[in-house]
């Protein structure tokens, strides 16, 4: 995937709570990671649960972003505020996404961790629940494989939700849509793991690949470039989220 540390070890721990499996490595690092307690001040965050609720998810996606700023010593005020409201937003969202659509039996569970070489961030959250397909199915009868719902649903305004507001689906759809957009700008990379597919995007690019063992659930991880950002989060939010598009319905 994008980098075997942060993926291999949060894949490796929520297999082992659906399978209630023990785990043994040799690898001090994923041992680190997976077995030992947290040890604070690292340059990665605790693998914390992701319950099948919005409930406590502002406080992880807080817990995860301060544990992530510490690194960022160097930073100016504005950039700091900056960077932390991007991270809140890209960590709560995806999060979001596992406790509304995910039904997984054990929740998701998710990490964080700082590059120091590469000033990067990786974030990757995974769980055990039904996937892009059946999910994107219950609005979109003619998506007929996890490739074609993993596309649909990073376009602006796709939801699966099928609760209303006013008409209007509970869930605005931006979740996925957003966390391309900023990756876009920022330089950064993703992969979307959804059953049998997986997808990745890098250098401006997507490649697909049919995995040979599924998995069941998805995985979703991403990697931010702090040094590239272009935009305080409002202006990105009026540039990107909430600007009509020519085809965008208008509904007043």
């Amino acid at each position: 995937m994008i980098s075997v540390s942060t993926d291999l070890s949060e894949v490796i721990k929520i297999y082992q709570k659906d399978k209630k499996l023990g785990i043994q490595t040799d690898n001090s690092y994923l041992a680190n990671m997976i077995l030992q307690d947290y040890i604070p001040n690292s340059t990665f965050s605790p693998i914390e649960n992701i319950k099948n609720s919005r409930m406590g998810l502002e406080q992880i996606s807080t817990h995860l972003t301060n544990i992530m700023l510490q690194n960022f010593t160097a930073l100016k005020k504005q950039d700091i505020t900056d960077l932390r409201n991007y991270l809140q937003y890209l960590f709560l969202e995806l999060m979001n996404n596992v406790a509304d659509h995910a039904h997984s039996p054990i929740g998701g569970y998710t990490m964080a961790q700082y590059y120091p070489k590469e000033k990067k961030i990786q974030f990757v959250v995974a769980d055990r629940g039904v996937a892009f397909l059946e999910n994107i199915q219950l609005n979109f009868n003619d998506i007929k494989n996890e490739e074609e719902a993993i596309f649909k649903a990073l376009k602006k305004g796709v939801t699966s939700t099928k609760q209303l507001i006013y008409n209007q689906p509970k869930n605005a759809g931006f979740g996925l849509y957003a966390m391309f957009e900023i990756l876009k700008m920022t330089g950064g990379r993703f992969v979307i793991i959804s059953n049998d597919t997986l997808i990745r995007y890098e250098n401006e690019k997507y490649t697909t690949t049919k995995l040979q063992t599924p998995w069941k659930g998805v995985v979703v991880a991403f990697e931010f470039f702090e040094m590239n950002i272009n935009y305080t989060m409002d202006e990105f939010s009026r540039n990107f989220l909430w600007k009509l598009d020519e085809d965008d319905d208008d509904f007043f």
